[in-house]
């Protein structure tokens, strides 16, 4: 009996053996998914006097749900919902113009324009979604005066002063 013991545990060192054997020849095991990550760089250098704030080059503006009701005449329409573009930084270079000089400097002035597929017909900036036959006003910070789809801002009429530092726009 006392034999068969002996020899089992032999076997099992043996065994034991073998299978450290087998560990210490292999290669050392490469780095898995665990421990790694990915750091993605973005950013614009321009020629501009502001910088636009962080999360302001993509703003999206909330309408929630909308009964159809609501839209079903004619030229109905819901009421508004104001988004503020916010501009940081904005520093001027001196106006050394001969005439009609900018007190606060060379690019004080600023103005927005919008792009998207218009009707000009309902004077708004059509779904390209799955809703028909449903578009998007846009209106001046008066709350009534129309911005028409694509075009231009008046640099005389519709530009805005600014300051150094942070605006709104």
């Amino acid at each position: 009996m006392r034999t068969k013991s002996l020899l089992t545990i032999g076997l099992a060192a043996v065994g034991m053996m073998y299978g450290a054997s087998v560990f210490a020849a292999g290669t050392t095991p490469t780095a898995g998914p665990f421990g790694s990550g990915k750091i993605t760089f973005t950013g614009t250098i321009t020629n501009s006097p502001c910088d636009i704030a962080p999360g302001d080059d993509a703003i999206t503006v909330p309408f929630g749900q909308i009964s159809y009701r609501k839209l079903n005449a004619a030229d109905a329409t819901t009421e508004s919902k104001p988004f503020t573009i916010h501009l940081q930084n904005c520093a001027f270079d001196p106006d050394d113009a001969a005439s009609n000089k900018n007190k606060v400097g060379k690019m004080s002035k600023v103005t927005v324009s919008f792009s998207g597929t218009g009707d000009t017909t309902h004077h708004a900036y059509v779904s390209t979604g799955s809703a028909q036959h449903v578009g998007v006003q846009l209106l001046k910070s008066d709350n009534s005066t129309l911005i028409e789809p694509n075009s231009t801002a008046s640099d005389t009429t519709d530009a805005q002063q600014l300051q150094a530092g942070n605006n709104e726009l």
